[in-house]
């Protein structure tokens, strides 16, 4: 990660530690940021928000599930995310999957001709208006289950050329998040 990427995520990681209502629990939150504890950080966040039943919006849940993805720490925190209070509009985008609510579907029938056609896509990020979807791609392994981290992230749905975000990619999960979100003309 640049140090221009790592600043930009600082911003981010500023503004939904500022989703929680005690300044301690900011501070708690920030600091763990500051020290390079962003899974412990995430973790804290996360539960912080749950126990205190305070709603996020979509797009905020949106950014706290990429955030999550980016310091590989989905897997542990995605359904929490998923079942975070929600407030504003229920119509509006992005809305975040927790893992296994939707079927996967193989790459392939997105991305005939690319190098992620072999992996697995699962339902990530929806946008509601335009039903584009972001999936992370993951690896079948050996014995049948999907690789831990994602392989990529691809932006596909009804009408829309599919866009595939190689995991290599600095960025990759931010810039597959903003296709989705800047891509819909319906909402």
């Amino acid at each position: 990660m640049s140090a221009q990427e790592y600043a930009a995520e600082a911003v981010v990681w500023n503004r939904l530690a500022g989703l929680l209502p005690e300044a301690g629990d900011r501070e708690e939150v920030q600091a763990c940021w500051d020290i390079g504890e962003q899974e412990a950080g995430l973790e804290l966040l996360v539960d912080r928000l749950l126990g205190q039943g305070a709603g996020i919006e979509e797009s905020a849940r949106a950014e706290l599930a990429v955030m999550a993805e980016q310091w590989s720490e989905w897997d542990w925190l995605g359904a929490r995310i998923a079942a975070l209070p929600h407030v504003g509009e229920e119509t509006g985008r992005p809305r975040v999957l927790p893992d296994g609510v939707e079927e996967t579907r193989p790459a392939g029938f997105v991305l005939p001709e690319h190098p992620l056609a072999r992996a697995v896509l699962v339902p990530w990020i929806v946008c509601a208006p335009c039903e584009r979807v972001l999936a992370r791609a993951h690896r079948r392994e050996e014995w049948g289950a999907l690789s831990f981290l994602a392989e990529g992230y691809v932006v596909f749905g009804p009408g829309f050329a599919p866009v595939a975000f190689p995991r290599e990619e600095p960025g990759a999960a931010w810039d597959a998040l903003a296709a989705l979100r800047y891509g819909c003309d319906r909402g």
